[in-house]
């Protein structure tokens, strides 16, 4: 498995990727057209804000050498507020193999080394798949729910 940043032209593979409704049902998206992709990727590649104390990483996961999903964080850099917000999706046919556990831990520990101190995920209950993910990176329950009602997740990475 490889992490490469995401590129505007990954929009191509990754529309067929991302194509499985399935991966919708807990977050009751519907998957992206080429159009929708392209101008999404062209926002992340050109990056929040310059006057923002905010950066974003995408990522894309690939797996024998072939894209499968992405990882992706808003690393937030207030002072006394610092944390990563950390998502992943891997496609339907290429789960069941810990992809998205190595993806986010892999990402998780670049967050660590950059001297991020907070990661956070949120998770709509009852995926369980997620969850999983999130307890194999070292995150736990904090009992929080999130303004879209999803459960949030935290890791100290500081301690790590």
């Amino acid at each position: 498995m490889a992490l490469t940043p995401l590129a505007v032209t990954d929009a191509e593979v990754m529309v067929e990727v991302l194509a499985d409704p399935e991966l919708y049902r807990f977050t009751g998206d519907a998957p992206p057209t080429l159009a929708e992709l392209t101008a999404r990727y062209e926002r992340q590649v050109s990056g929040p804000p310059a006057d923002s104390r905010t950066r974003w990483l995408n990522w894309i996961v690939r797996y024998e050498g072939r894209p499968v999903g992405y990882v992706q964080a808003t690393v937030q850099e207030q002072p006394g507020a610092e944390l990563a917000e950390l998502a992943w999706v891997i496609a339907t046919a290429a789960q069941g193999r810990g992809l998205a556990a190595e993806a986010a831990g892999l990402m998780a520990d670049w967050i660590a080394a950059q001297g991020v101190p907070r990661l956070v995920a949120s998770i709509q209950s009852g995926h369980r798949a997620s969850e999983r993910v999130a307890e194999r990176i070292g995150l736990t329950l904090t009992g929080v729910t999130d303004e879209e009602g999803e459960r949030v997740w935290e890791r100290n990475l500081s301690l790590v």
